[in-house]
């Protein structure tokens, strides 16, 4: 498995207890979708797979790491198996979309040429090929988010995480973005989206793990 959570929690002080005793699988090349009320732990399992936040509990393993014994020095090469996507974008308000994608290559250590190229085609599939010179501001919400997928896969990486991706489009721009996570899973990554737009989730038939107040109550698998 790519990602394997045995009886996680997460505490945030004595009182907040955000994950209680959660487990799952999940196996490479997969795509699923984590829902729950607000509040009910989706995001926080994506900021323990990404290790923005600690495990109070229990192990994980992700990408053949254990979180528990990972050390500082380990996290830039942890972390570039793994891609994640906002939803307020978080792209650099100064500088054109071409330098907003290729920069998440750029500290990766690649060249400038080789960055922009890479940039250049990955922009090219999110159907941006023709905006390369804009600012963030001069875009739609939609065409943002569409730069922030662009940055999170342009390293190639084998986990893709999206933190409520649909937040703020509308229903089509929504099932848009989703079919473009769809293709990405095809050509082989690992995709794990957080989401409370049930209607959307159901129509894709994707296995959903349900959340309520930190604890997984449903692991739904559609009938193939």
């Amino acid at each position: 498995m790519i990602i394997d959570f045995n009886r996680v929690s997460k505490s945030y002080g004595k009182h907040n207890k955000a994950l209680s005793d959660v487990s799952f699988g999940v196996e490479a090349g997969e795509m699923l979708f984590l829902t729950g009320h607000s509040g009910a732990g989706k995001t926080s399992i994506l900021k323990l797979i990404m290790k923005i936040e600690d495990l109070s509990y229990g192990q994980a393993t992700v990408n053949g790491f254990q979180l528990r014994q990972l050390k500082e020095h380990q996290l830039p090469q942890y972390r570039q198996g793994l891609g994640m996507i906002f939803q307020d974008h978080r792209l650099l308000a100064n500088r054109n979309i071409l330098d907003n994608v290729a920069l998440s290559l750029w500290i990766r250590g690649y060249g400038q040429q080789e960055s922009r190229k890479q940039a250049r085609v990955i922009l090219q599939q999110v159907g941006l090929g023709d905006k390369l010179a804009f600012l963030p501001s001069q875009l739609s919400s939609g065409q943002q988010q569409r730069v922030g997928i662009a940055r999170a896969i342009v390293s190639k990486p084998d986990i893709l995480l999206a933190d409520e991706p649909t937040g703020n489009l509308d229903p089509d721009l929504s099932l848009e973005l989703m079919e473009l996570f769809m293709k990405i899973n095809e050509a082989g990554t690992t995709v794990v989206i957080a989401s409370h737009d049930l209607i959307l989730i159901k129509r894709l038939r994707k296995r959903v793990l349900v959340l309520d107040s930190g604890q997984l109550i449903d692991d739904y698998r559609p009938k193939t």
